[in-house]
């Protein structure tokens, strides 16, 4: 069997319960430690469908601490930052939306 490496994030204090959930499924896993405190890794069978591991988590330990799941941290950390616009950004929205207001009617 070979391994692969899945990088789990959610709400405060996730771990313990998506652990535990692990435990006590049929699913083979490693655990493993991220370095962050947000952000477990363990090792899952690479021909385990991540449909079948999110199961043996449980949807409501996966509704109830919103669980995102990335194959790296690095794809963690760039879902982060997308989720953060600057000031910049956000102004040119604004501009980008005021002008579609004005000119939606118009043709």
């Amino acid at each position: 069997m070979a391994w692969s490496t899945l990088y789990i994030t959610g709400k405060k204090d996730f771990q313990e319960e998506v652990i535990e959930n692990l435990k006590n499924s049929d699913v083979s896993y490693l655990p493993g430690s991220s370095g962050e405190s947000n952000l477990i890794m363990i090792w899952v069978d690479d021909k385990l469908p991540l449909r079948d591991l999110k199961i043996a988590i449980g949807s409501k330990t996966l509704f109830k601490y919103r669980l995102q799941f990335f194959a790296s941290p690095e794809q963690h950390h760039m879902e982060e930052s997308q989720e953060k616009l600057t000031a910049r950004e956000e102004a040119m929205i604004r501009e980008m939306s005021d002008w579609e207001a004005r000119y939606r009617h118009t043709a």
